[in-house]
Order: C-alpha cells, then sequence, then structure tokens
C-alpha cells in the first residue's frame, strides 16, 4: 500500500506527520489517513512528495526498487530541506510569541497610588506613594489621566470597600450627575470616601457611609472653605493574603 511506503519513507526521514503535512501543503489528519490505508493520495501529492524528497517514483507506487532516487545524497538532502522547514516554523512561532508578549504589555497601565482616602473622617494625605495600580487598558474609559487611585484607611465602607483596598477613581466635578454614587471628596483638606446624597431642598450635602456603625456626615458648603467633588468609584483590587 501507498499509505504505509509513505510512512516508511516518513519515519526514515524522522519527521512528524504535521512536517510532511507543511511540506506537501496538506493537513496533518490527512497524512494520518493516508498512511492508515483510509484513503489515497492525490496524484499532485505523490508528484510533490517525489519531488521534496527526491524520492523514487517507482517505489512509492509499486514498491519496487530503491526508495531513493540516489539513497545516499537524496535522504541527506532531503533531511536538509526539512530540518529549514522546521527551523522557519520554530522561527515565526518566536516572532508570534515576541509580538504576543510585546501587545500584552503595551494593554497594561500602571496607575500611581497617590496617597490615602479615608473611609471614616478626611484624612489629609494626597502624595504619590512609591507603588502602582496595573490594569489593562481596555479596563478604563478614556484617557488615564482621568483616574486617580487611591488607598482606602478605614472601615466606614464595608462591607463593600475594605481598610488597605486600592480605589480607582474616575474624575467627575458634576455633583447632580454623581448623586446616590460612591465618590471621592476632598473637604478643607481631607479626602474621604462616601456615598454622596444632595439634599436640595436644605443645601446640604449628606455623605453617607455603608458600614451601620457610622453616621452620616451633614456637610454645608457655606461652612466649609473647601469642598471638592474629585470623582466616582470606578474599580477597587484587594490583595488577598
Amino acid at each position: 500500500m501507498i499509505g504505509k511506503r509513505m510512512k516508511a519513507l516518513r519515519l526514515s526521514l524522522k519527521v512528524t506527520q504535521s512536517a510532511l503535512a507543511k511540506k506537501l501543503k496538506v493537513k496533518p489528519s490527512a497524512i494520518s489517513q493516508i498512511e492508515s490505508g483510509k484513503i489515497r493520495p492525490s496524484l499532485d501529492t505523490i508528484l510533490l512528495l517525489t519531488k521534496v524528497c527526491d524520492v523514487n517514483l517507482h517505489w512509492l507506487i509499486t514498491g519496487r526498487g530503491p526508495m531513493w532516487v540516489n539513497p545516499q545524497d537524496s535522504r541527506r538532502k532531503t533531511k536538509d530541506k526539512l530540518n529549514k522547514v522546521r527551523d522557519f516554523i520554530h522561527g515565526e512561532l518566536d516572532v508570534l510569541t515576541r509580538n504576543r508578549e510585546q501587545t500584552q504589555l503595551a494593554e497594561l497601565l500602571d496607575i500611581p497610588v497617590s496617597g490615602e482616602i479615608a473611609a471614616g473622617p478626611p484624612v489629609e494625605n494626597f502624595e504619590t506613594y512609591m507603588e502602582f495600580l496595573t490594569i489593562r487598558r481596555t479596563m478604563i474609559r478614556g484617557v488615564v489621566e482621568d483616574y486617580v487611585c487611591l488607598r482606602v484607611n478605614g472601615s466606614s465602607m464595608e462591607p463593600m470597600v475594605f481598610n488597605n483596598d486600592l480605589v480607582l477613581i474616575r474624575q467627575n466635578q458634576d455633583w447632580k450627575q454623581l448623586a446616590g454614587q460612591i465618590c471621592a471628596l476632598r473637604i478643607d483638606g481631607g479626602i474621604t470616601l462616601k456615598r454622596l446624597v444632595m439634599d436640595e431642598k436644605e443645601k446640604m450635602i449628606i455623605l453617607v457611609s455603608l458600614n451601620d456603625e457610622y453616621q452620616p456626615l451633614l456637610i454645608n458648603p457655606e461652612e466649609h472653605q473647601d469642598i471638592t467633588l474629585i470623582g466616582s468609584l470606578y474599580y477597587l483590587m484587594r490583595k488577598v493574603s
């Protein structure tokens, strides 16, 4: 059977079905089916095999005569050709791997942690730490400059936000738009994280904790020199020990 002779040829060359299929421009499954006798190779495949492997066409079809056109030289030349194919494939795979790694790195963003934010009374701390929040570029909308990262200090926003969590704040100063959301605010130099409630009738700002042990903070804007809405909670990261 021609399939058995093709298998003998492949084993003599010490190549895989995939490598031979690549050279013959067919699927590896086709080589497997030919070798097992399930299908017969096309005439084009047979002629291409004799060309790329310098195999004796008469032997391939009838099983008579030598396997190789020139047994020693042809075997060496064919091995060299298939080795070049393998080297080319490995080289292409290396390039694809490097490109994929570079693409993944390009998709990552390092956002510096800009200080602490209180989950309790506001803390006066807004300086850059030597640490970063690393996220994928696709996780944020807009530009990275629209965001600020802060480390939580306190427990007033439990069970949603815990002490030492990193929170990513999307900067937005639209009070009406962010009403009802969890927001970061600067009050007289201190920064706090609370749910923002607007009492337009009384012209008061109510900062609500998620932890029932903390009372709401009632803020009269006229009694404070600095009340700034930084933005709303966009993302948080928690280290699991």
